[in-house]
């Protein structure tokens, strides 16, 4: 089980919803360093190395506040039950995948991934985090709107 750390905002969402800008963009507004679970993932990007992860949060012991961003970030459980809040950001999944295609240096690969069976395994797994947050944002809505939203959720809720 995972030792919490500052509290945790965790944000969830599909591939290319736009998690790493908003966490960034959060992570500003409450100077706060982001952890992103690709950065703790293995050779798989499906497989999230939770002790990597943790020793990586432990870099961070004493900061007021750590965003964690991943695409499972909120469908792996103690990760969620360590979150003080938790958020999925809703983009809708044509925009996430040429997000996400437009990142590569060859889209190929994505586009291929996607239509091999990306799209059902959104639907079966990712999607369904979205009844698991405690707030959900439109991935379409203006990146400082949406960073300001989570900033004042995240404060009311102290």
């Amino acid at each position: 089980m995972m030792r919490v750390l500052p509290p945790l905002l965790v944000i969830g969402g599909p591939a290319g919803a736009g998690k790493s800008s908003i966490a960034t963009a959060v992570a500003k507004l409450s100077d706060a360093p982001v952890v992103g679970l690709a950065d703790s993932a293995g050779a798989d990007q499906h497989v999230v190395d939770l002790v990597a992860l943790q020793l990586r949060l432990d870099e961070h012991e004493e900061a007021p506040l750590v965003v964690i961003e991943g695409v499972y970030a909120l469908a792996l459980p103690p990760i969620r039950w360590a979150a003080r809040w938790t958020v999925y950001v809703d983009t809708p999944l044509d925009l996430s995948l040429a997000r996400r295609a437009l990142s590569q240096d060859d889209p190929r690969a994505v586009l291929r991934a996607y239509l091999d069976g990306g799209r059902e395994a959104q639907t079966r797994t990712v999607a369904q985090d979205r009844q698991l947050a405690d707030l959900i944002v439109d991935g379409t809505d203006e990146l400082p709107d949406i960073a300001a939203r989570i900033h004042r959720f995240i404060r009311a809720r102290g």
